[in-house]
């Protein structure tokens, strides 16, 4: 199993997390049942969560970043979902690439 940021959470912390997205969890739980509850959620809430977005919500982020669309775009909300998800696979790979500029300048000094 990966590690994940939840992995090293207390008991109060995951149950948290589940009640501000809106999860329900058996209570009372033992911290090994919530971790799995978060694992079971962590993808669709936070990796991928645009593709819970409606469409109105997609059409405003797209034009937040600049992103023109026409009216059948707008209306097509698979069509909505990939330009989204392009753009944060996008600003993923400027992040990494960020980090390993920086990493690199630390231990070339």
């Amino acid at each position: 199993m990966c590690r994940t940021a939840y992995n090293k959470w207390h008991e109060t912390e995951l149950e948290r997390w589940l009640s501000d997205h809106n999860i329900p969890y058996p209570k009372p739980a033992e911290r090994k049942d919530l971790e799995k509850i978060v694992q079971d959620n962590w993808q669709t809430r936070i990796v991928d969560s645009y593709k819970t977005l409606d469409a109105t919500q997609l059409q405003s982020y797209l034009s937040d970043i600049g992103k023109e669309l026409d009216k059948k775009q707008k209306e097509d909300k698979n069509w909505l979902v990939q330009q989204v998800k392009a753009g944060w696979h996008e600003t993923e790979k400027t992040a990494e690439s960020a980090f390993g500029s920086i990493k690199n300048w630390i231990f070339d000094s």
